[in-house]
């Protein structure tokens, strides 16, 4: 440097290198500022914010469609299977997927099943990883679903005792009360009767399916679920902000027969010779509300919806999505959970009155067809009964709240035509005032005449169904709860409403009603079924 200064001839050489040297200390202080340097930490720290949802999205896309894609490729796995066992005579109903029954390309799920019912379609539930994927017999595609029906199947199978809990009963007796049997032997069942929770004893909460009962909360739109009662009671909101409030009831299997004189209804944990599955549901915590939205909703703190057809309460269901409807043959189902729990036909001395007694009440200005709004029992959570039995304040079983009392409830899927039910099981077929196709027969008839009632009807080839066929009991003897009729076409209403006191209960039907009723004492429940 100092020999290229001097060579330029221009001053002297130590003045010139002192120059330059303080140039060069001028150049290197051009660099970023502290502010500058931040404001870039900031900028790359929002670009990772507006960036890593997007990347981990498209990832979460990625493993979601790699799983449903394996179930897929299950799917035609139990295809060949069925087709090679057809040759052979015999075939599987139900396969673990973890086993080797199938030849599965690539590997296998966590855990699952996959089930052929009698025509040879197929329903699969597997899980790999995080992620639990279902396809039910009527389901077009397989889709991920929540984590309950993965974890039944995960106890399932870590539990290879099977569990039959049973009752039994003479079908002429006059008590109420039915006897416990095998596994339900010893078994205690109690609600909570008053504000007071104190030794409420119930065996069932840890027992299965009573166990798996939890309300929670479901986004419409997005199909999934946003919350369960028992892992966020802190945050897990009643009012239907978080979405509609449901009661998942899990699958089990039950055997409904009589013989010698008796009747028995027992329900197990696992698939056995002789028994229906019932696969999981779901079912309105609540009574249908109608929002601001013009669609109807399952929430605490509104009044039910009534004055509407039972064709009407039908389409406001099936607006919310394919896998609702409104209340139909499950019913039937609740009545054998509680009578295997409380052993008991008399709802209302197990469970409470319910709101069913305000004819007489001073306190509100209650008239024909008053209604209360939802939520009475949301203090009770899980539990069953009431906070207060004075037949003015709402009951509640096992998350389904006033599933008698306040308001008359439809049922679809059934209609009556002079006393015979016709019954359909498929939800995309029901119809009012239809009697062949879906709709058929019960292999008996209703009673004709209206009264307290002392026996139901069984049909062996549907079990499930049991409308009262004879008369002559009281509000304490046989089936305590009341009936009514009338001849012509009539749809089903449930539940009885506000003002018939004793007359209420979990069998309580009213079948005097044809298509074209809409009255301030009838409304309808949600029911979700995939």
């Amino acid at each position: 440097m100092l020999f290229a200064i001097c060579k330029r001839g221009g001053g002297n050489p130590l003045f010139l290198l002192s120059k330059e040297v303080k140039g060069m200390k001028k150049m290197k202080k051009k660099g970023f500022t502290l502010i500058e340097l931040l404001a870039v930490i900031v900028i790359l720290a929002i670009i990772a914010l507006i960036a890593t949802p997007m990347i981990m999205g498209v990832i979460e896309k990625a493993r979601k469609g790699a799983a449903i894609q394996s179930v897929n490729g299950l799917l035609e796995a139990g295809e060949q299977y069925q087709a090679e066992a057809m040759l052979d005579g015999v075939r599987e109903t139900e396969i673990d997927l973890t086993g080797d029954t199938l030849d599965i390309k690539g590997s296998k799920p966590d855990s699952g099943e996959l089930i052929y019912d009698s025509l040879g379609n197929m329903s699969i539930i597997a899980k790999y990883g995080k992620y639990c994927i279902e396809k039910k017999f009527l389901d077009e595609e397989p889709t991920i679903v929540t984590r309950k029906e993965c974890e039944m199947k995960a106890s399932e199978k870590a539990n290879q005792t099977t569990k039959i809990y049973g009752v039994k009963r003479n079908i002429e007796s006059e008590s109420t009360e039915w006897e416990r049997i095998d596994d339900g032997i010893d078994l205690t069942a109690n609600a909570q009767i008053g504000p007071d929770a104190t030794n409420v004893k119930n065996d069932f909460d840890s027992v299965y399916p009573w166990s798996d009962i939890e309300t929670y909360t479901y986004d419409v739109e997005k199909k999934e679920v946003t919350s369960w009662y028992n892992e966020e009671k802190d945050k897990f909101k009643f009012d239907g902000s978080k979405g509609e409030v449901l009661t998942y009831i899990p699958t089990f299997y039950y055997k409904r027969y009589q013989e010698n004189g008796y009747e028995y209804i027992l329900i197990s944990n696992k698939n056995i010779e002789g028994y229906t599955r019932s696969d999981e549901f779901s079912i309105g915590r609540y009574t249908m509300s109608l929002g601001e939205d013009e669609k109807v909703h399952s929430k605490s703190g509104v009044q039910p919806l009534t004055s509407k057809k039972i064709n009407e309460f039908r389409e406001y269901a099936r607006k919310l999505g394919s896998e609702f409807n409104q209340l139909d043959y499950h019913y039937f189902i609740i009545q054998l959970l509680y009578l295997v729990e409380y052993a008991d036909y008399d709802s209302q001395e197990k469970l409470g009155k319910g709101y069913t007694s305000t004819s007489n009440a001073t306190s509100n200005a209650i008239s024909n067809g008053a209604s209360i709004s939802s939520g009475g029992c949301n203090d009770l959570g899980m539990k069953s009964g009431t906070l207060e039995n004075d037949g003015k304040h709402s009951m509640i079983y096992r998350g389904m709240e006033d599933i008698y009392g306040n308001i008359w409830q439809f049922v679809d899927g059934i209609n009556i035509q002079d006393h015979q039910a016709y019954v359909c099981y498929d939800p995309s077929k029901y119809q009012s005032d239809k009697f062949d196709g879906c709709y058929q027969p019960i292999g008996y008839k209703n009673s004709t005449n209206d009264g307290w009632v002392t026996k139901l009807g069984y049909d062996s080839n549907n079990p499930l169904i049991s409308f009262p066929t004879n008369m002559g009991g009281s509000d304490s003897t046989y089936i305590p709860d009341y009936y009514w009729q009338a001849n012509g076409n009539m749809t089903v209403r449930v539940g009885d409403r506000h003002d018939f006191d004793q007359r209420s209960g979990l069998w309580n039907w009213a079948f005097h009603s044809n298509s074209s009723l809409a009255d301030g004492v009838s409304g309808a429940r949600l029911i979700k079924t995939n």
